[in-house]
């Protein structure tokens, strides 16, 4: 392939962000991409960014972690809430709540099911 801006070179690779084929005369190079002009090396420099940040957000890569997803916790923190709401009103007032424990274990199969949504697509977000 041929250096888009000299016809005559060989390209030595690709801009970051618009594409073209850039040759040892052209090129710019930068952490993780090369680029054809200044405005294209800033727009490289943010392509490259945003995609570290997605992988940081999404626990991809060097970034995945063992931790529960933040949609896990909360429904676990819920269903939590209300079994404890359950046990309250059957220690003190003696009496089992049957709309709160229908809740609750409304609660605790959603978060199962997150749980291994979670695990199956690998995101942790």
């Amino acid at each position: 392939m041929m250096c888009f801006q000299h016809r005559e070179n060989q390209s030595i690779g690709i801009c970051k962000s618009c594409g073209k084929a850039i040759c040892q005369d052209c090129f710019i190079e930068f952490p993780k991409g090369l680029a054809c002009s200044a405005e294209c090396e800033k727009d490289g420099k943010e392509l490259v960014e945003m995609n570290e940040r997605g992988k940081k957000i999404y626990g991809i890569g060097v970034y995945q972690t063992n931790k529960l997803a933040s949609g896990v916790l909360i429904w676990l923190l819920l269903s939590g809430v209300m079994w404890g709401v359950v046990a309250l009103n059957y220690y003190v007032l003696a009496e089992t709540d049957y709309g709160s424990a229908a809740m609750a274990a409304v609660f605790s199969i959603i978060t199962l099911i997150v749980y291994r949504a979670s695990k199956r697509t690998g995101l942790n977000c």
